[in-house]
């Protein structure tokens, strides 16, 4: 299974067990959600200075997509339902949005740049 595809796996069983997905083979929001992990992935990279993400890293890049889907449910969606959920993705996932724990994580993985 490719490695975007395990984590979307992983961040839909995290979202059916918050209700925000009907279940973990809901798929109507596959989209969106590859385009927030694809999105929080570069923000990790970019922040690392790396190519490829470590598997190691993997479960930073899920927590910032549901923790941003968390707060959009809670504050900046325009609407929320249930069973037919609607998530609608309004800003990038950028280096603004890690936490400090995630921040000591990471730096244990980035590369320095000289230049």
């Amino acid at each position: 299974m490719q490695k975007g595809k395990r984590m979307l796996e992983k961040i839909k069983i995290r979202l059916a067990s918050m209700g925000i997905l009907s279940s973990k083979d809901d798929e109507s929001k596959d989209d969106v959600l590859m385009l927030m992990l694809a999105d929080a992935t570069d923000a990790v990279l970019t922040y690392c200075h790396r190519n490829k993400l470590p598997m190691k890293l993997e479960y930073i890049v899920r927590d910032l997509v549901v923790r941003e889907i968390q707060a959009e449910n809670a504050d900046n969606v325009s609407s929320v339902k249930r069973g037919d959920t609607q998530i609608t993705y309004t800003q990038s996932i950028t280096k603004d949005n890690f936490t400090e724990k995630e921040i000591c994580a990471l730096n244990a993985y980035r590369r320095l740049r000289m230049g």
